[in-house]
Formats: C-alpha cells, sequence, structure tokens
C-alpha cells in the first residue's frame, strides 16, 4: 500500500515547508489527547489546520510504521488533502553510541550513549515491505548489560519481543529499583541498539536502494565526547549521513547549532524538525508545525535528493525564504504564466500554438532540438512583457513565423499573467508600442552579438546608456536627489560647470577670431596687396601732382584791377570768408552731433547690458529658490545673495545724448533768420552775385584759388594719417605693424592653450561628478558577497574622445593638397592619431590640439614635400575657420563617460567571447533591475571552464533576486544551475504544432527530456552525475 505515482508539477520546484519529524498517536512516546480514536482525529485535524506553506511531513513512529499506514488510509478517504507528499521515517538507536540504562537520582534512566538516534527517510513505499523486508534484516543479538554473562537477546523487531526484551532488562534490574522503570515496550526500544554497518546492507537491497536517505540526530550525535577512542566513529557516522536532524527552538538556534558543524568541518547539511509529539496548541517545543525548514523541490522523495545535492540553494531554515519574500513584495515584476493560442476569429487550419503554462518565479531552462519551438517561446514571452529589443527577435520576424505570405503570427494571441493577477496580451504580429513600459527585459542571441561587435569596433551608445542605467539603479535613493534618471542626475550635478564651460568657449572663441585675422594678415598675398595699394595710392598722389592748378596771378596788385572791380573783389573775399565759416560751424555741430551719436550709442548698449545681466540675474535667483525649496532651510535669497543695478545715470546720459542730437538735427534743419541754413542761403547767393560783378581776370584768380583748394584737400585726403583707413600712411603703417605679428600670434596661442587648459580642468571637474556618482557600484562589485564569485569587473569614468574623427573630416575638403587629402587615407591617419593620443591630462589635451592644428597649417603627408597651407584653402564649404577652429580648442569632442573594464582590460579589447561574457555578467550581476529577464543562449561561444566558473555563479545569484527565462542546450547551465522548472519543446511539423512539457528537473519525466537534449543518453547523463551533483 503505497501512494500513486507522482504527477507532474509543472512549476517545477518552489518553496514549501517539510516536516520530516511528526509522530502519530502511534508513537511509543506522544502527548495527544484522548484516547486512540480521539487523539488520532486532533492529530489530522491539527496537520489539516496546518499554514498552507506546510507539503510534506514524514511520519516518524520511531521503529513502527503503523502511524504511517494509518496516515495513508486517511488520505485515500480524502484527508490531509493540503498535504502533497507523506514520507515514512523509522528511527533507530546506533551500537556505536548507545549502551545501557544508567542510574539517576530519580532510578534507572536511559543514558545519553542510548539515545544516539539514526532516521532513515523512505520513498513513498508500502508500509509492509518496511516491515517484512527492512527491520528483519537490521536485528541483532545484544548484550544487556556489560558483564552480565548469558543476558543477551535476539530476535525480530516488533513490538511483542521489544516488550520481552523490556521485561527482560527490568527483571535485571535491583528488585528495588524494578518499579519505577518506564514500561517494558519503552524500555525494550531503549535498549534496542542496531549496527550502523547492518542498517546500511538492508538499504542497498533492492527493495530500497534509491529509495532512502539517512539522517542522524544532531542533539544526540553532540552527547559523544571528543576523544582518541570516539573521534573517528563520530566523523564516520555524521558525514556519511545525507542529512543532520534537529528540533531547533527557533532560527537563530538553528543558525548556532549549523555554524557548529562547519566549525568541526563535518556534514552540515541540517534540517529542523518539529519531532512533534503534541498538537501545535500545546506548549511544548516538539509540537506540530513548530518546523522553520523550507525547501525548494518538487514535492516529491527525488526533489528532497535533489535538494539534498544542492543544499544550500535549495534548503532555508527561517521564517521564509528571502527569495519567496521578494516574490510576495513585488508580485506584479513576476510572470505567473504565459498562454499562447489562436485568436477568436482565427480561421487558420494549422495548431501550432496551444499552451498555458505556470512559470517557476526563479531559473526557468527552455529546451529543445534545434527548431523545437525554444526561441518561439522566449520571444513570445518577451514580446508580450514589452521587451524594448523586439527588432532582434529570431523567429517572430518576417522571414519565419511573420511571413507576410503566410501571416501565421496575426493569428495567434500571446498572454502573460503576472502574480498579482493582472494579464497583458498581444498578437504576436504587433510590435510593442515604442513608449510602453518594459515588462520583460531580452537579451536575444542577435542582440548580444550585434552588440559585440559595436563594443569591438569602438564604442556603443546602446551599452554606454545601459551601463548609466545600471550605475543610476545602485546610487541610493536619497543620492539621487529625486532625479528619474542618471542623465537627469549628472546634468542636474554639472549644470554650474557646464554654465562655466560656455564662459571659456566664449573667450577661445574671441582668441580664435584674433588669431585668424593674425594669420591672414601674415600671409604673403595680404602683405603683397598692402604693397599693392601703396604703390597704388603713390600713383594717385603723383596723377594728383601733375594735375595740380596751374597758378593765376593776383589781379589786384595791377592798376588797371583796381580800376576794374577791385569793390568786386573785396566783396567776394569777404563772403567767401563767411561761406568758410559757416561751414566750420556745420562741420563743428555735425561733428558735435557725431559725438553725442556715439555717447547714445554706448550708453545705450551699457543700458542693455545691465538689463540683461538683472535678467540673469533674476533667472539664477529662480534657480536658487529652487534648490533652497528643496533644502527646506528657510533662507532668505537676500540673505544669500544681491544685486544692486543702477541704470539712471546711464539713462540720463543717454538721454541727454539724444536730446543733444535732436538739437544740432533742429539746428541744421531751421531755416529761421539767423539759422546756418539761412546764412548759407544768403551768403552763396551774394557770393554769385559778387562774383557776377567781378572782371574777367579777378574771376580766373577766384577760380584759381577754389581749384588749388579743392586739390589740396584731395592730396590730403589721399595721404591721410596712420588711423585713416586706406590712405597712404594708414597703408604704411599697417605694412609697419606686420613685424610685430609673430610676437602677436605667439601671445594669442599661449592665451587660447591656457583657455583650453581651463576648458579640460572643467570637464575633469565633470569626471569627478560622474566618479562620486558610480562609487555604489563599485562598492557592489568589491563587496564580499560579490567577491566570493571572483569576478574581475571594474568601473572607470574617464575622459575620453568621442566622434572627433568624423567631425573634423566633415570641416574638410579632403580633395586639396593637405595633410588630409583623401578619404582613405585621411581617415587611417586620424585613427593612429587617436590611437596615440592620451586626453587625461590638459597638457596632452592641448598638445592634441595643437597637433592637429600643425597638420592643418602644412602639409605633412609622408613622401611629401613639406609646405606651408592655408587652413581657408582645405575648408568644405559652409564651413568658415572659426567653426573647426573652436569646434577643436573648446574640446567639444572630450567628455566624461563610463566605462566597464574586465580583468583589467577595456570591453573593446577584450575578444569576441569574452565580450559577450561580461555583457551576460553585467546584465545578471550588476544589473539591479529587477524585472523578469529572458536570455537566449547565454551559453554560445563559451567554453564550458568559462561557463561553469564565471556563468553559472551569475545566473545563480542573479534569479535569487529576479526571474530568469533561458532559451539552453548546454547542461552546464541547465543541469549546473540547477534549473529549478525545465521547459521542453518539440515541434511536430507534420501537424503543424509545437509541443512544450514542463516540471522539475528532478522529475522523472522530465530528468528524461534532459537526458533526452542536454546529453542525448542515460550513461553519459549518469557519467556526469557526480560532477554535476544531479541525481
Amino acid at each position: 500500500m503505497g501512494e500513486c505515482a507522482m504527477p507532474i508539477i509543472l512549476q517545477g520546484s518552489t518553496w514549501k515547508k517539510w516536516d520530516l519529524h511528526v509522530h502519530t498517536p502511534e508513537s511509543l512516546v506522544h502527548h495527544y489527547p484522548g484516547e486512540k480514536e480521539a487523539a488520532w482525529e486532533a492529530f489530522l485535524s491539527d496537520l489539516e489546520a496546518l499554514p498552507p506553506e506546510f507539503k510534506v511531513l514524514g511520519i516518524n513512529d520511531y521503529l513502527f510504521v503503523d502511524g504511517y499506514a494509518r496516515v495513508l488510509q486517511e488520505r485515500q478517504r480524502g484527508r490531509l488533502a493540503n498535504i502533497d507528499l507523506v514520507l515514512p521515517v523509522v528511527e533507530l538507536r546506533l551500537d556505536k553510541f548507545g549502551g545501557i540504562l544508567e542510574h539517576g537520582d530519580e532510578g534507572y534512566r536511559p543514558s545519553n550513549w542510548s539515545r544516539i538516534n539514526l532516521h532513515v527517510v523512505f520513498d513513498q513505499i508500502d508500509p509492509q515491505l518496511i516491515r517484512e523486508q527492512f527491520m528483519p534484516a537490521i536485528s541483532h543479538g545484544y548484550s544487556l548489560v556489560p558483564g552480565s554473562p548469558g543476558e543477551r537477546w535476539a530476535g525480530v523487531i516488533t513490538k511483542a519481543n521489544l516488550i520481552e526484551l523490556g521485561e527482560r532488562v527490568v527483571a535485571s534490574m535491583p528488585e528495588d529499583m524494578r518499579g519505577r522503570a518506564p514500561s517494558p515496550l519503552r524500555v525494550g526500544f531503549n535498549n534496542l541498539n542496531v549496527s550502523f554497518e547492518a542498517v546500511c546492507a538492508a538499504l542497498k537491497t533492492q527493495h530500497f536502494h534509491g529509495k532512502h536517505i539517512i539522517a542522524i540526530g544532531k542533539s544526540e550525535w553532540d552527547s559523544l565526547r571528543w576523544n582518541d577512542h570516539t573521534i573517528a566513529d563520530k566523523k564516520t557516522i555524521i558525514n556519511e549521513a545525507d542529512l543532520v536532524f534537529t528540533a531547533a527552538a527557533n532560527p537563530e538556534a538553528y543558525v548556532r547549532a549549523r555554524d557548529g558543524l562547519k566549525a568541526a568541518q563535518v556534514n552540515a547539511r541540517l534540517l529542523d524538525c518539529s519531532d512533534a509529539h503534541s498538537l501545535s496548541t500545546s506548549g511544548d517545543k516538539d509540537r506540530v508545525g513548530n518546523c522553520f525548514t523550507w525547501i525548494k523541490a518538487d514535492s516529491t522523495f527525488q526533489g528532497l535528493v535533489q535538494a539534498i545535492h544542492e543544499f544550500d540553494d535549495r534548503v532555508y531554515v527561517g521564517d521564509a525564504p528571502p527569495k519567496r519574500m521578494k516574490v510576495e513584495q513585488n508580485r506584479t515584476k513576476f510572470i505567473s504564466s504565459i498562454k499562447v493560442g489562436k485568436v477568436t476569429e482565427s480561421g487558420l487550419a494549422e495548431p501550432w500554438f496551444d499552451l498555458d503554462i505556470p512559470l517557476n518565479p526563479d531559473l526557468v531552462a527552455i529546451i529543445g532540438n534545434k527548431g523545437s519551438g525554444k526561441s518561439a517561446l522566449s520571444d513570445v514571452i518577451a514580446l508580450v512583457g514589452n521587451t524594448k529589443h523586439y527588432a532582434k527577435f529570431s523567429f517572430l520576424k518576417n522571414t519565419r513565423f511573420r511571413s507576410p505570405k503566410r501571416r501565421f503570427a496575426e493569428h495567434f494571441l500571446g498572454s502573460l499573467t503576472w502574480l498579482d493577477g493582472s494579464v497583458m496580451e498581444k498578437t504576436l504580429q504587433e510590435d510593442p508600442e515604442p513608449s510602453s513600459v518594459e515588462r520583460v527585459k531580452y537579451l536575444p542571441q542577435s542582440y548580444l552579438e550585434d552588440l559585440c561587435n559595436e563594443l569591438g569596433e569602438g564604442g556603443s551608445t546602446t551599452f554606454d546608456a545601459e551601463l548609466r542605467k545600471i550605475i543610476y539603479s545602485h546610487v541610493p535613493e536619497e543620492e539621487r536627489l529625486g532625479k528619474a534618471s542618471m542623465d537627469e542626475l549628472l546634468d542636474f550635478k554639472v549644470a554650474e560647470i557646464e554654465q562655466a564651460r560656455k564662459g571659456v568657449k566664449e573667450s577661445i572663441s574671441k582668441i580664435n577670431a584674433e588669431i585668424i585675422e593674425a594669420e591672414h594678415r601674415s600671409t604673403n598675398d595680404f602683405l603683397r596687396s598692402l604693397h599693392e595699394l601703396v604703390v597704388s595710392k603713390q600713383g594717385e598722389i603723383a596723377a594728383l601732382e601733375e594735375a595740380k592748378p596751374q597758378p593765376v596771378l593776383d589781379p589786384s596788385a595791377s592798376p588797371e584791377a583796381l580800376a576794374e572791380s577791385k569793390q568786386a573783389a573785396q566783396q567776394v573775399d569777404v563772403l567767401e570768408d563767411e561761406v568758410r565759416k559757416i561751414e566750420a560751424d556745420e562741420a563743428a555741430l555735425k561733428n558735435t552731433r557725431a559725438t553725442a551719436l556715439k555717447r547714445e550709442a554706448i550708453a545705450k548698449r551699457v543700458f542693455t547690458a545691465l538689463t540683461n545681466y538683472r535678467k540673469q540675474h533674476a533667472t539664477f535667483v529662480a534657480e536658487l529658490k529652487d534648490l533652497l525649496a528643496d533644502l527646506d532651510a528657510e533662507l532668505p535669497i537676500d540673505s544669500l545673495v544681491q544685486l544692486k543695478v543702477d541704470s539712471g545715470p546711464i539713462e540720463a546720459i543717454a538721454a541727454a545724448a539724444q536730446m543733444q542730437v535732436a538739437a544740432i538735427d533742429a539746428d541744421l534743419k531751421n531755416e529761421d533768420q539767423g539759422s546756418i541754413s539761412q546764412r548759407r542761403s544768403l551768403t552763396t547767393a551774394q557770393l554769385v552775385e559778387a562774383k557776377g560783378m567781378l572782371g574777367e581776370a579777378q574771376r580766373l584768380y577766384v577760380l584759381y584759388k577754389e581749384n588749388l583748394a579743392n586739390w589740396e584737400r584731395a592730396k590730403a585726403e589721399l595721404i591721410g594719417s596712420p588711423d585713416k583707413p586706406g590712405s597712404l600712411l594708414q597703408l604704411q603703417a599697417e605694412i609697419a605693424s606686420l613685424a610685430l605679428l609673430p610676437e602677436q600670434q605667439a601671445r594669442l596661442r599661449a592665451e587660447r592653450s591656457e583657455k583650453t587648459r581651463e576648458m579640460h580642468g572643467l570637464i575633469q571637474a565633470m569626471v569627478d561628478e560622474y566618479g562620486r556618482l558610480y562609487l555604489p557600484v563599485q562598492r557592489f562589485v568589491n563587496s564580499d558577497e560579490q567577491r566570493e564569485l571572483n569576478l574581475p569587473l571594474d568601473f572607470q569614468v574617464r575622459i575620453e574622445e568621442k566622434g572627433f574623427s568624423e567631425q573634423l573630416l566633415r570641416r574638410i575638403n579632403q580633395r586639396v593638397r593637405g595633410s588630409f587629402m583623401g578619404v582613405d587615407e585621411s581617415s587611417q591617419r586620424l585613427r593612429n592619431l587617436l590611437l596615440a593620443s592620451n586626453f587625461e591630462t590638459p597638457d596632452e589635451a592641448v598638445a592634441f590640439a595643437d597637433m592637429i592644428d600643425d597638420l592643418l597649417h602644412f602639409d605633412r603627408r609622408e613622401g611629401m614635400p613639406e609646405r606651408a597651407i592655408l587652413l581657408t584653402d582645405q575648408l568644405a564649404r559652409t564651413v568658415t575657420a572659426q567653426d573647426l577652429l573652436d569646434y577643436l580648442y573648446c574640446l567639444d569632442y572630450l567628455a566624461p563617460r563610463y566605462s566597464l573594464t574586465y580583468e583589467g582590460q577595456e570591453i573593446g579589447q577584450l575578444s569576441p567571447g569574452e565580450r559577450g561574457l561580461l555583457l551576460l555578467v553585467f546584465y545578471l550581476l550588476v544589473d539591479e533591475d529587477d524585472i523578469p529577464i529572458v536570455i537566449d543562449q547565454p551559453e554560445e561561444n563559451l567554453d564550458n571552464q568559462t561557463i561553469f566558473r564565471v556563468l553559472v555563479k551569475c545566473i545563480k545569484r542573479a534569479k535569487e533576486r529576479r526571474q530568469v527565462i533561458m532559451v539552453t542546450h548546454n547542461p552546464n547551465l541547465a543541469v549546473v544551475c540547477d534549473a529549478e522548472q525545465i521547459i521542453y519543446a518539440a515541434c511536430d511539423k507534420a501537424a503543424s504544432r509545437f509541443d512544450y512539457e514542463a516540471g522539475a528537473i528532478e522529475h522523472p519525466d522530465i530528468k528524461a527530456r534532459v537526458v533526452e537534449i542536454l546529453e542525448g543518453t542515460e550513461p553519459a547523463f549518469k557519467n556526469r552525475q557526480g560532477k554535476y551533483r544531479l541525481q
């Protein structure tokens, strides 16, 4: 009589409470109230009232299985439906520890030696098999009292025989002590000590092979002293046992007990059991339900065996396993089940999908042959979970299930049910909306391969974004300053640095403008043009000399002239003097007007600058108020910063200048009596009239004087002055000033270098801010917990170049002669320069910019004669020298960048396999995201040693905090990672159908599938059995 064959529990191995030491009312010693049937009813009702997490019980009635048989009968009648599994347990005393009754204050009692317990936990076998095959096999003769000749007992272990043994033991006591002895049955049991070797021999028979485990009682084992005679026996017995049992008062007591076993360097696979002899309502420690043992396994004997081999991962003793608590507290982040079927209106004949599988919250391994539907299932889970990587699907793509010709995908609906009961649905044809929240992280093989290739080619913006996201996930909540992302937090941290960078950029840009002008003026073409202008100007002066008016004698020197028009000539002289005076007055007014206009313009500019500064201050104050509000310090803004701007005086100057201009304009336009306009008109008319009265000689002389005055003015205009643009003296002065250009250029370049160093310093300040933010994730990687994994990961932040080659070559015409002539040649040259350059220090950054600047001014191609070239000749269309130099010296191509190294190497320097491994480690171990992660064949391109040394550890660590689903065909992952659930995929192509089977790896049916797919044959599987610790 045993329980029926075990069904497959689709969800696989889950956390349940296992109590493998429960006594029934059939035990030699128990404290259940009432007569036999009343005690049984109380006992069964108490078990049925256990909390729902209790699923497996071990029924222990010492040497007998009558209680176990009764429990089986009750289950067949429908009792204990809340319990998944009941196992028989036999408790024995070992002769290596056992002895005789000892005399105490209250008479004879069992000695410590007689209480050393051995527990045999059997699979669900018929109790009659234990009675008939196991108990007789361990029967031996015993010496009742050392030194009592002839006092031996031998017989099959039955209650009648134990009573006989007890009676003989009591009879051997002193007569006055016999009345104090326990019942003969108990005395007989306490004195029945079996051989450990006999027990092991009995269990090796065909009836029990592979259907039992052995446990030793810790408290009794502790009672044996460590001495030269017993130390070997003491270690041998516990180390040969599968488990050690204890009945701890609380989880803390259990921890102390297990630490003691570890310190003794013996078997520390310790389980807490209730050792129940009383109802749960009792105050006794040994009561129903007083068990803290959780085991993550199928509710089967095979599940127990698997848990023994993965003890640290599958056994937890305490109030609740951490992962179980995490699942309960984050029910929106664990998928309860996946369902795929046809949409209601589908008319498609092919069945393809019809599945509804519960998913384990720990590690799910999807296995199967090629083309069996493994990736189909992972794609569907990711699709419905709104993955961002849907473009990398291997099954749900246009060349396969989404083929436009067959249009299979639109006929099927996938749905995910989460532990909180919410459901997400999608047809297999539709992609997630770009704005949808990602509920499942998906790492398809093609995504990892593409990312590896990008990183190998010098960088990946995708990975950089992921790296920032994961670094942010490790920043403590209180240090995130209310910012929703790493980018927002970084922007906030470096805002003032960026503002300072803008100021330095403006300074560099102004210096560049002066350098460009100086370079233009230092060219031979510019000097030649100046000389040509001087020659031209001298020619104009020479030509003017040739055209000087011929002198005309003053006719007033002859008597004849005096007689002819002496009076008219005098009048002309007077009127001409008046005209000159009027012109001088007008010029003075215009000069005064020009001065006033300049004062007005300057004053207005100052006023505008003051207004802009006031606005900037207002913006600054507003930002400061927001920051102070977050401080909640109630600090008045005026107590920190005040601005006094008085624009009144400058407005008065502008107004006065404006009034002066208006007054002069009025004077110049006024035609009233005595105004300049009226005086000019009147004098000009009188002068014309007076000239008309002149004689011919006098008229010619007056005309000569006018022409001479005009000539002198023209000559003075050509000769000019050093500050009169275009004049001879100005051109000559400019030529003379060219000698000072080398010194000016050197000074400007030195100023620019200093400003560029200042810019680098500001970028370094940003690096320092970045560095402070990655410290939490670095501390995580360096923590004792992670150091156990021996993963040589390191996070760094450094100044790195980004996009320089592309941006520089975009600004250059690569068809003209120069250092960067030729598309391929220039790209290769820049690539080599960048590889040889470093930007860690300000001097290195300046040296790089100067080197590029030199290459832009000299043709330094190999095999070509070195020659100076003009920067402006090499610019692409629409690009200015100012734009190029500002880009080069403002260091816009340098920025802080987070990087990840593995064993001291940058990720881009690793081999493709190493890069893939690092990415998996990154996502599994460092990524703090706790949504489900689906990985397609993570073992691809990795050797078995690397899988076992690194990847397995990371997967096991990842499943402690999130749901992990992986597609694999490698036994190093499905077996060594101890997957809690196996989903076996198969495709019946003839029937156009995918089939899926799910269950725990320890279930025989699932194990058969694992063997079939992962190893191929049972012998090969067994060959790896010890290595992979799988039963």
